[in-house]
């Protein structure tokens, strides 16, 4: 083949353009031939399919009327991809229910240029009894020319193709006009008054213009229409009212309806619109308003029209599918897929098939040398040029190329087309809004980008004559375009462009690697996929040549690409700014790598994975026990340590170094109970090397969030680290002072046997707050447990020579200690003390506390409060109050011991000091007590009693107490003091312990009895009318009994009998009240009244009572007096009751505290006379007239005239205005109903 122009049969890379329902031809003044013109272009190349047919049948069908079974709604969706074929059959639809036009023509004749070798002949009679029966009238729109302008909704396009057609302006303000000025007696004038206007306001050869420049151009028409209007009406204000239209949906099928109904009155048959609205989904695009006014529309067509207005709406897709980033609106997708029930599919062809035969259709030649070269080339195409481990495959397949394919797509490889479809689709849906895409038809962008590629192909003088358009070619051509939709990724490789370290095949791997990350699901990006995406010389290497320069390139891209680290999606990524740079930081940082700086990372990063792997022994035997117990390591890698902390706290710790694992260290030190591990010599350099890497990226990252890609590099690096190391250190070697073991199991027991003295147990590393909280619950003569004996703590009877060997180490220390400061020191400072001799006791303080707990049972130290107290030794157990506690050295205490014990203070399994314990105790709870006490018969005397001469006994018995607290005080002194009379305070307080036990108990049953004759004395100085005088001669007899006994020491068991019968008239008054009052309530019979007041529903509480409907005179004159009588009586029948209890005990307190406050002055005592009792017993009598048997809340209104008749008028007045009342006479007022 001499030239590239004998390969095609087609020269140029141009293809017709696709047809549009209103694409405009030349108008040939002759209407038959325009006609002609329009059935050549549309008719005569229409090929009717099974799908078409379907639909043109149905269609036809629906227009007739002929549709009683079938699902009803005026409203068509044609849908199908580009290259279906629905504009096409839309615009022959738009021929055929022309009207107009058809009854010019011979109808069989129009017929045929469709049909032309009669296939269809049941669906021409459909079609022509349809226009014998109807008049039709389309109305053509195309959505797509309305994309690129101003915003428009379906509505306004709707309503300038109707007025369009009525002959009217296409512009709406100016329609409106038309549409008002036609019913004007002007009209007519239109053109003359035009001429007019304009030359008025000078404006240039207006003599030219006509009406029809009015209707298009704005500038004329701001000038005509204001005058047109202030010359009709007066005034040019009203245009603005004029072109003012509520635009909506049903106003646009309201003009739809109005133009029919103008044309069917001048037609003989029925007329029907047919709306015939093109690309709808396109139009829609992401703006769901749109689609939620398409919904509205079809309504008001289904509604309005009534079966006279159909609409057909083409799409690309299902209704389902107008735009699927509206997912959430699923409920409205409902409502429209409802409006249309009709849906029509048009199958597409494939987008290949259209390719090859519009741009790649080869001359007979061109196959020939396709055939003869190409396909006998160095590379063979069909066996080189296919994807592996492909997922969802194409149409042709993408690991398959078939010969005779490849023929007749060269030098496009035959899956291509349909591959730079799928890529274009993913990169549309990275756009905010899709359907604003250059790639919004994607079909359509792919015959666009391969004629451009072929062009390119055809002129470009570099490639070889046997060459193949790459999928790097592709990007080539959409580069521009994908800078507006994925700027980042190509500002990225606009970057490897001008990075000197790269090579031009390196770009064209990155140029491969973006545009296969879009269809991750069909091509994964692996080194053969790559390198088929880069290969486009037939001549060239071998694939699995380039594929290995992909490798290379990969490796020498890794700033740019990196491994896609999610679950799903491709394999490899471009990276962002951020990774480049932290990529860079890492290079860096391996060139100056800072060996402290990587260990303390490893100790915080990696340390704590890598000790698992090592095998550490975690037990170890220690002493004679036969037990193993746990070991805790601290580890530190050529004197830099390790903070990693141990699992075992409470453990007997070895001391690691590890040695050989940085180059700028090489020591010798050797220091006792350590262990040496030092890491094998082979592979250190590439240890070394790990941790550097490692450790440069976790330094870049340190600081920022770290992406997915570099993170899942870090952790592989981090991962070879612990690996290398752990590997290195279990094949290193150990040395343990001058010892060299053999394994770390024998290193680690050779350290703990140099690292711990004699005096030690591995137990007291365990023993904490529980440990002595166990002890604490021991009883005297209990065992001890395990881990005390093991640690030596001493049983009570133990003597020092019997003792352990940590006892008396402890028990040498603390007496040494003690005598070195008087025989006394706090422990806080004693354990400073110890420790400073002994460095590890301060790690086992718990347990020293133990063994301290025993050698103080046995007797050998003795614990004081602050103050001097002796302290149970239990005390020592609690650690949190060892600062308040001393420690003294204990003298000899057996007879001591003894005295306790026969004074029951102690058994005699317990020690002394449990002893003095127990004394300082009860020595306390004697004070504690008599202070109680005396404050309880304090406040008697202060706030209870009024009787002077009964508050004189109770001081007495005051005095007493406190004389008795202020012994015991005393004596605690005592007690503490270095020479205490043992026998005397042991006396002491056994008595008074006895005592104070007796008169407690006296107190609280004589206390009722004290109040008792308190308040029959406050008698004597009330006057009450039914009181009878022998009640006060027996009180004032009683007043001087208790004065003759102020010197009676009443609290003891004789004084309180010779007490108690001294006060003979007592009984006597309580008698006289008794009947005193038994004859008051006969004589009133204030009981009964009582009685009927108790629980009555309307003395409750005033603030329950409904506020606006008991009013204050009726509270006041009625409910308040006879709640008044009722408590009154409750309360002096009460007081009666508690003063004449002639046995009052402690569980009359309550009662006679209550009494007391009820005898006084305060307390109305004449309610109960009789008059007053009448009194009472009318009002309630009142009250059951008025309200009885009726709730507060089930009344409108209550009150008394005239101090509630404000209140009762409004209530009366709304009864009146709502019901009619009825009244009612009763004693003491009136009811209303």
């Amino acid at each position: 083949m001499t030239s590239m122009k004998d390969l095609f049969e087609k020269q140029d890379a141009t293809f017709e353009e696709s047809i549009r329902i209103d694409r405009k031809f030349e108008e040939d003044e002759d209407r038959a031939a325009h006609r002609d013109q329009l059935y050549r272009h549309y008719l005569d190349t229409y090929h009717i399919t099974k799908a078409s047919e379907n639909y043109l049948k149905d269609f036809f069908t629906r227009i007739h009327g002929h549709d009683e079974e079938m699902r009803k709604g005026a409203n068509h969706w044609l849908y199908g991809y580009y290259g279906s074929g629905k504009s096409h059959l839309l615009t022959v639809l738009n021929l055929l229910t022309a009207s107009a036009d058809l009854e010019e023509e011979d109808r069989e004749e129009v017929w045929n240029r469709l049909d032309s070798d009669g296939s269809y002949t049941e669906l021409f009679e459909t079609w022509s009894s349809m226009l014998d029966e109807y008049r039709l009238v389309p109305l053509p729109i195309n959505l797509l020319k309305y994309q690129s302008v101003r915003e428009q909704s379906f509505s306004e396009i709707i309503l300038q193709a109707v007025y369009q057609a009525r002959g009217l302006s296409n512009r709406l303000d100016v329609a409106f006009f038309e549409e008002w000025y036609q019913n004007q007696g002007t009209w007519g004038q239109r053109d003359d008054l035009t001429k007019e206007i304009l030359q008025a306001e000078d404006v240039p050869n207006a003599d030219q213009y006509s009406w029809d420049d009015v209707q298009q151009y704005r500038i004329l028409s701001d000038l005509v229409l204001e005058e047109l209007v202030e010359r009709e009406t007066g005034t040019a204000d009203g245009l603005a009212d004029i072109q003012r239209q509520d635009i909506g949906q049903r106003m646009a099928v309201e003009a739809v309806e109005a133009y029919r109904q103008e044309l069917e009155a001048k037609s003989e048959k029925p007329v029907k619109i047919v709306l015939l609205v093109d690309e709808v989904t396109l139009f829609i695009g992401g703006n769901y308003q749109r689609l939620s006014e398409l919904n509205a529309l079809a309504e008001s067509i289904d509604t309005i029209g009534d079966g006279d207005i159909q609409m057909v709406a083409t799409a690309q897709s299902e209704i389902e599918d107008v735009r699927p980033g509206l997912a959430a609106k699923q409920l409205d997708f409902g409502i429209l897929k409802d409006r249309f029930p009709h849906q029509y599919h048009l199958p597409s062809h494939h987008v290949g098939e259209i390719v090859q035969r519009r741009l790649l259709e080869k001359t007979e030649k061109g196959v020939d040398w396709v055939e003869s070269e190409a396909l006998t080339a160095r590379v063979h195409p069909t066996s080189t040029f296919v994807y592996s481990e492909v997922g969802q495959n194409t149409e042709p397949p993408l690991n398959r190329v078939d010969e005779d394919k490849f023929v007749k797509f060269y030098p496009l490889l035959p899956y291509q087309p349909a591959l730079f479809l799928e890529i274009l689709s993913n990169l549309r849906n990275e756009l905010a809004d899709s359907t604003k895409s250059i790639f919004s038809g994607t079909a359509r962008a792919i015959l666009a980008i391969v004629a451009g590629l072929r062009d390119r192909w055809m002129r470009d003088e570099k490639k070889d004559e046997l060459s193949l358009i790459s999928l790097v070619d592709f990007y080539d051509l959409i580069q521009y375009e994908l800078e507006d939709i994925i700027p980042n990724e190509i500002e990225v490789l606009e970057e490897i462009e001008d990075d000197e370290d790269t090579t031009e095949f390196d770009l064209k791997v990155a140029k491969a690697v973006l545009l296969l990350s879009y269809v991750p699901d069909s091509v994964p990006q692996n080194d053969a996929n790559i390198a088929v995406a880069v290969m486009d010389d037939l001549n060239g290497q071998p694939r699995t040549t380039v594929r290995n320069q992909v490798q290379n390139s990969l490796e020498n891209l890794d700033k740019y690409i990196r491994p896609n680290t999610a679950e799903d999606g491709p394999l490899l990524r471009i990276t962002d700014r951020e990774e480049r740079e932290i990529i860079e930081e890492a290079r860096k940082n391996r060139e100056n790598p800072d060996w402290d700086e990587i260990i303390a990372a490893l100790d915080n990063e990696l340390w704590a994975d890598i000790r698992p792997r090592l095998n550490l022994p975690t037990s170890v035997p220690y002493g004679g026990d036969g037990d193993n117990y746990p070991i805790s390591y601290s580890f530190s890698i050529d004197g830099q340590s390790l903070d990693g902390a141990d699992e075992h706290e409470s453990a007997l710790e070895a001391s690691v170094v590890i040695r050989g694992v940085r180059p700028d260290i090489d020591s010798k030190k050797i220091n006792e109970g350590t262990i040496y591990w030092s890491v094998k010599q082979d592979g250190l350099d590439d240890l070394r090397s790990q941790l550097i890497e490692w450790w440069s990226f976790h330094k870049a990252t340190a600081e920022t969030e770290t992406p997915d890609t570099i993170a899942r590099d870090v952790d592989d690096a981090a991962e070879r680290v612990k690996s290398k190391l752990a590997s290195a250190l279990k094949d290193g070697s150990f040395k343990v002072e001058s010892q060299e073991p053999r394994g770390l199991e024998s290193a680690v027991k050779e350290c703990i046997n140099r690292a711990y003295p004699s005096f030690f147990h591995p137990v007291m590393l365990e023993v904490d707050q529980s440990y002595l909280t166990e002890l604490k619950r021991l009883s005297d003569d209990e065992e001890y447990p395990e881990w005390a004996q093991k640690i030596d703590v001493p049983r009570p009877d133990a003597e020092v020579s019997t003792m352990g060997t940590i006892a008396k180490e402890v028990r040498g220390a603390v007496g040494r200690t003690l005598v070195a400061h008087d025989n006394e020191m706090g422990l806080p400072a004693l354990f400073e003390k110890i420790t400073e001799e002994t460095p590890f006791y301060g790690e086992v303080k718990p347990a020293v506390t133990a063994v301290l707990w025993g050698l103080c049972r046995a007797g050998e130290f003795r614990p004081v409060a602050e103050d001097g107290e002796a302290l149970a030794a239990d005390e020592l157990l609690t650690l949190s109050q060892q600062m308040e506690i001393k420690l003294r050295t204990a003298p000899s205490s057996t007879s001591l011991k003894e005295q306790f014990i026969d004074a029951g203070i102690i058994e005699p399994i317990q020690t002394v000091d449990e002893g003095i314990v127990a004394l300082e105790e009860l020595n306390e709870s004697i004070k504690r007590r008599a202070r109680t006490l005396t404050e309880t018969t304090e406040v008697s005397t202060e706030t209870e009693l009024e009787n002077d001469a009964l508050i004189s006994l109770v001081a007495a018995f005051s005095n007493t107490l406190s004389e008795l607290a202020d012994a015991a005080e005393s004596r605690a002194e005592a007690i503490t003091a270095d020479d205490t009379d043992w026998e005397d305070v042991i006396d002491q307080v056994a008595s008074d312990e006895e005592w104070i036990s007796a008169v407690e108990e006296r107190w609280e049953s004589r206390e009722p009895y004290l109040l008792q004759l308190d308040g029959l004395l406050r008698f004597s100085e009330l006057e009450i009318e039914w009181l009878s005088q022998s009640f006060y001669d027996a009180l004032n007899q009683l007043t001087q009994q208790l004065n003759e006994e102020s010197g009676r020491e009443w609290w003891t068991q004789e004084g309180w009998q010779s007490f108690d019968q001294s006060l003979d008239a007592r009984l006597t008054a309580i008698a006289a009240l008794e009947e005193d009052w038994s004859a008051q309530v006969a004589e009133t019979d204030a009981k009964s009244l009582a009685t009927d007041l108790e629980g009555h529903q309307w003395l409750i509480p005033p603030l329950q009572l409904p506020e606006h409907s008991v009013h204050d005179g009726f509270q006041s004159g009625y409910l308040r007096p006879l709640r008044h009588f009722r408590d009154t009586h409750d309360d002096i029948q009460a007081c009666v009751s508690a003063l004449t209890n002639r046995e009052p005990g402690t569980h009359d307190e309550r009662a006679l505290k209550r009494a007391l406050g009820t005898v006084s002055s305060t307390t109305d005592w004449d309610s109960l006379t009789e008059d007053r009792v009448d009194t009472y017993r009318e009002k309630h009598e009142t009250v059951e007239q008025l309200v009885g048997g009726t709730r507060p809340d089930e009344i409108e209104g209550v009150g008394v005239l005239f101090g509630d008749e404000s209140a009762l008028k409004g209530q009366f007045e709304r009864i009146v205005k709502s019901r009619k009342p009825t009244i009612e006479q009763v004693d003491g007022g009136v009811v209303i109903k």
